[in-house]
């Protein structure tokens, strides 16, 4: 029964994914997530596809599934898809995965699977488009400030809060040859961080964000995939030390010994 509940856990979160994928979309052609402008299938509610605009069929959209079987190509028209669609959704999965195997009550497990639902969502908008969207931001503080109260509303996870969006703020004035090191997105992401972690955990995160985020960086700058002033999206770093601090947050502390 456990091994089935997992399975569908994991389900759930693939289609939670492809959701995303097309909320990312979406939003970044300031669509309606549920209505689409599209021409060929006005007032329709259903997906459609991103190149030729028609609608796609239910077996269009089975996560990961559908891109292996059509070979990451769109049935419709044969453009290529991108190998992000495919992987956004495993990872969705996986993380609704370990947030089962995790949850203390049934209420805690449904807000931090929307938590990390809008994580996703975070991470890959900011990743091709180098922005945060306000009402992403907006949700997470609200929801993290429900978790909060559910667990006690400790006045320490304010303060948290509070120091890290500080910590941030103090690095977005900071301008290297007249541009910013961090956008004004990641500000509310660390408040958010810090309310969602508390401490230590939110150092576990800051430190894996900064530590990956500058590995990522020079690998990209040695295979001249960016210039070393080339603005770098800093949001999906800090969303990677989140998780990891959220589910091994305690394991890293007592290594490091912060």
């Amino acid at each position: 029964m456990e091994i089935f509940l997992a399975i569908m856990v994991f389900v759930l979160g693939m289609c939670v994914g492809s959701f995303i994928n097309m909320a990312v979309y979406r939003i970044a052609k300031k669509e309606k997530i549920l209505k689409s402008k599209s021409l060929k299938i006005e007032n329709e509610k259903r997906s459609y596809c991103d190149f030729c605009g028609r609608q796609l069929r239910w077996f269009d959209n089975i996560p990961v599934i559908s891109w292996l079987t059509y070979r990451g190509k769109s049935r419709c028209c044969g453009k290529k898809l991108p190998l992000l669609y495919p992987i956004v959704e495993l990872l969705t999965g996986i993380l609704f995965l370990l947030n089962y195997y995790y949850f203390s009550t049934y209420l805690l497990f449904f807000l931090s699977c929307l938590i990390f639902g809008i994580l996703v969502f975070e991470a890959v908008f900011d990743f091709k488009y180098m922005l945060i969207p306000d009402i992403s931001a907006y949700s997470l503080i609200g929801l993290a400030l429900i978790r909060w109260m559910i667990l006690g509303a400790k006045i320490e996870y304010i303060y948290t809060a509070l120091l890290s969006a500080l910590f941030i703020f103090i690095l977005h004035k900071i301008k290297i040859k007249g541009q910013q090191a961090m956008g004004d997105g990641d500000i509310f992401l660390a408040f958010f961080m810090g309310l969602f972690l508390g401490f230590p955990n939110i150092i576990v995160a800051f430190y894996i964000a900064f530590i990956v985020g500058a590995g990522v960086g020079i690998i990209l700058i040695a295979f001249k995939k960016v210039k070393k002033l080339s603005p770098i999206p800093f949001g999906p770093f800090l969303i990677l030390g989140t998780v990891v601090a959220y589910f091994w947050g305690e394991i890293i502390i007592k290594i490091l010994k912060f």
